[in-house]
């Protein structure tokens, strides 16, 4: 047998992994020159010029990247910039002499030089004891690295030499892999600017450093464009103050579009809760104090303290047409106002100064802020309504992790918090402020009329007061015609209400969807599990040894009663369900309400909520329908629910209490959650109107509306405390 020198295997990665770093990890050619730009700002740089030069063709052309950090020695560029993935961002946090909280942590940006042409040159200048030194390496050719050999075989020539420059470090990528269009750089110029925060400027933060773009050497002639046809209005090097002496224009930040109709400002706790304020610009208003409740999110899902300031526009053409001239703009028609308010929109994500890419590009709604609006397009806000941003921490404290690819964050539970949060706020704060000034100005959509109101209209009283003024023959046969119309009208609502009463049921159907699955699919799954099974061990059963059919035998008598438990499961289910199917009406009848609150709430048994029911009138019989009980409990305890889980009440309980009186029967359903706030008091039972994320806004008035149907009543009690406390009136039997 042969001897070994070491009984351990290693690596010997090929040299083709460098290009699939650079290549296939870093997602485009813009994402490759922001990740040298990082490396920059990591580099303690006051400054980094991005040079194009032409012809930017593809195979040509030259893009230079200079900054004035503290360079990289030999022993650096050795031990840290030749290691890919190293750990020296990750154990040292803070840059050497301005202490920035490092960009980089991968050690996988060095490799966008590779994404962006063939070869590559790199000059870094650092102090040492003898003067400033510069290390070189004069070409670094990347198709070597796509050879059939291995890593460590490839070796890269560098000079070392006393230099009087000053410190930092330029690379140049020769041979460019793609052209360089007026698109395309217009593509990058703008990734550049919503790269940097807008914040340092609007918060009187520090600028300490610069991004410059120079496209002096491109004309018409050489590149197809003239460098103004991209850069605008940019500050040239002169107007600058940073200490930059090149012929590059100066990168800015988009501005922060303040002059908006509603903006929210403050902060994100890590455990979910916000403190900060509200204003409706729009109104005159001054900012008024907002805070919700923490969710209980653990240290671990959470991401962390988070900065928030969201600016919200209404898209009627006066409203942004103001908002642009105020915002210095110029007097701008209303499709240029909404052009230019699309190119701004979404909500941006900044990490220590810098955009975490995609998040706040028009095209990116990462929020779905779009798919929510189409449920309640009158409530909720857009993607293309908000110009938001957000800051975060780091990622030991915010739990939010970058792509290797440099494109977002993974889908983790911070990040799903994070979102879930944000829409939070809107949907808790914003949306509901917003929609409440909205009608109270008469500029939203009318609210919608309850079948009440509609039967009442149906009566033509006030044009009955008018036929005093006929003569009597002129006005009997005037009576005689209204009458008939406003039977006419009256059959007509009343099957518009049997129509919604079925449209309604479908809608409560939809709302308990997640509580039939949870219920039903384990018991479903288990049936067809053991069904399978018992087709196998039939078999042994009828045709196999003793043993075989001693083991079936077995299998049969435990599987049966369970199948028996499961089917008798999903028997009592259907039964519940079925009152709400929206089938033919019957007669109002009598019937046991203790019997139907209990089937409703058997629906919510596996929420860790406590549910009791107490009567004070043992026998009482409803008069009506007791699916529209059914219908009404079942929106009332799921809204309860709800707010009780998503505001991490402890001790969470819902109380239902019935009594009676001369009025007829009373259920009361109390919990001890959040409660209603009370701007929003008054709106609850409105169309449309929700403080839930995804709510549609039918819950309460369907529960409304079913009731009524049978004569009953719906009330809320504002005067409660420590929760919220609805009361239903329902006609009640004879002997009560």
């Amino acid at each position: 047998m042969p001897e070994f020198e070491e009984s351990k295997l290693r690596f010997k990665p090929k040299a083709r992994i460098i290009r699939t770093i650079g290549d296939q990890l870093i997602s485009g050619p813009e994402a490759a020159v922001i990740e040298l730009v990082k490396n920059a700002y990591d580099a303690d740089a006051n400054f980094v010029e991005i040079k194009f030069s032409p012809p930017l063709l593809t195979g040509k052309g030259r893009i230079s990247i200079t900054d004035d950090g503290h360079g990289m020695s030999l022993d650096d560029i050795q031990l840290k910039w030749m290691e890919p993935a190293t750990a020296s961002k990750v154990k040292d946090r803070r840059s050497p002499s301005k202490k920035r909280k490092m960009m980089g942590s991968k050690g996988i940006g060095r490799f966008a030089a590779a994404k962006l042409g063939r070869k590559m040159a790199l000059t870094s200048t650092v102090t040492s004891d003898d003067g400033n030194v510069a290390v070189l390496i004069p070409e670094l050719d990347w198709s070597v690295f796509s050879d059939d050999v291995y890593l460590s075989d490839i070796a890269i020539d560098y000079l070392v030499q006393t230099v009087e420059e000053r410190t930092g470090t330029t690379i140049e990528i020769i041979e460019l892999h793609e052209e360089w269009t007026k698109a395309r750089l217009g593509k990058l110029y703008n990734e550049l600017r919503r790269l940097l925060s807008p914040f340092a400027t609007s918060h009187g933060e520090s600028d300490d450093f610069s991004v410059f773009l120079d496209l002096s050497d491109c004309d018409t002639k050489s590149a197809g464009f003239e460098p103004e046809e991209i850069l605008g209005g940019a500050e040239t090097a002169v107007q600058s103050s940073a200490p930059y002496n090149g012929t590059g224009h100066r990168v800015h930040p988009f501005p922060l579009l303040s002059t908006c109709d509603y903006e929210l400002g403050g902060t994100l706790s890590p455990d979910g809760a916000f403190e900060g304020s509200f204003t409706i610009h729009r109104a005159g208003r001054g900012a008024e104090p907002v805070s919700v409740p923490g969710t209980g999110i653990k240290k671990h899902d959470s991401a962390g303290t988070v900065e928030v300031q969201l600016y919200l526009f209404d898209r009627e053409a006066d409203a942004l047409k103001s908002n642009m001239k105020a915002a210095g703009l110029g007097d701008m028609s209303a499709t240029d106002a909404r052009r230019l308010l699309d190119s701004i929109s979404g909500v941006a994500i900044y990490r220590e100064g810098f955009r975490v890419r995609p998040y706040g590009d028009p095209e990116n709604d990462w929020l779905a802020l779009d798919t929510r609006r189409v449920q309640n397009p009158s409530l909720r806000i857009g993607h293309n309504q908000v110009a938001g941003y957000l800051k975060i921490e780091g990622e030991q404290d915010s739990h939010l992790l970058e792509r290797s690819s440099r494109e977002g964050f993974e889908d983790n539970a911070a990040f799903q918090n994070l979102a879930k949060l944000v829409k939070r706020l809107l949907a808790e704060i914003v949306e509901p402020k917003r929609f409440d000034f909205r009608e109270k100005a008469g500029i939203a959509r009318s609210r919608s009329t309850s079948f009440d109101e509609l039967k009442e209209l149906s009566e033509l009283k006030r044009v009955r007061k008018f036929l005093n003024l006929l003569e009597p023959k002129e006005r009997e046969e005037a009576e005689r015609i209204i009458d008939k119309e406003s039977q006419r009208l009256s059959l007509r609502i009343d099957a518009m209400r049997e129509r919604q009463r079925v449209l309604e049921a479908q809608s409560s159907l939809g709302a308990i969807l997640a509580e039939v699955l949870h219920e039903g699919s384990p018991e479903a799954t288990f049936i067809k599990k053991s069904a399978d099974r018992m087709s196998i061990m039939l078999k042994t059963f009828l045709s196999g040894d003793d043993s075989g059919k001693g083991t079936a035998r077995k299998y049969f008598s435990e599987r049966i009663p369970q199948l028996k438990a499961s089917g008798d499961k999903l028997a009592e289910l259907f039964r519940i369900l079925r009152p709400l199917a929206g089938g033919k009406r019957r007669q109002p009848s009598l019937f046991y309400p203790i019997q139907t609150i209990r089937d409703a709430l058997a629906l919510f048994e596996d929420h860790n909520v406590d549910l009791t029911i107490e009567t004070d009138a043992q026998g009482m019989e409803f008069l009506g329908h007791s699916e529209d009980l059914s219908t009404a409990m079942i929106n009332i305890v799921g809204n309860a629910i709800h707010w009780l889980e998503a505001t991490d009440i402890q001790e969470p309980r819902i109380q239902i209490t019935l009594s009676s009186s001369e009025d007829g029967g009373h259920v009361f359903i109390e919990d001890n959650g959040p409660g209603v706030r009370e701007e929003f008091m008054e709106r609850i039972f409105e169309v449309g109107f929700t403080l839930k994320d995804g709510g549609t806004g039918l819950g309460l008035n369907i529960a409304r509306e079913a009731l009524a149907r049978s004569g009953g009543k719906l009330k809320f009690h504002p005067e409660h405390e420590g929760g919220a406390m609805f009361e239903i009136v329902f006609p009640a039997g004879p002997e009560h």
